[in-house]
């Protein structure tokens, strides 16, 4: 399967640039898993097609109650556009 095109809006570029190392690398797999399928996150409601949006949250370590969460926006035959970064202090389902 082919990978979504990706890009990064402003806000997000500034908001990786304040992520850690260990941040960033979570963040980098989670992008990927992005890219592979943009339904991977979960739909925030409210938005019209054809732009859906999601957030996508991953642990931070395998048994660490923090997370990141990538805020992102997907238009079919358009990509996706990674809108934020940020830690979660909340436990990941």
């Amino acid at each position: 399967m082919n990978e979504v095109p990706l890009e990064e809006a402003e806000p997000a570029r500034k908001a990786f640039g304040d992520l850690t190392e260990g941040e960033r690398e979570v963040v980098r797999d989670a992008l990927a898993a992005i890219a592979r399928d943009p339904a991977a996150g979960r739909e925030i409601p409210g938005w019209r097609p054809p732009s859906v949006e999601y957030t996508y949250t991953t642990p931070l370590a395998r048994d660490s109650a923090e997370a990141i969460t990538v805020v992102y926006t997907h238009t079919p035959d358009m990509g996706v556009t990674v809108v934020y970064y940020f830690r979660d202090p909340q436990v990941v389902d």
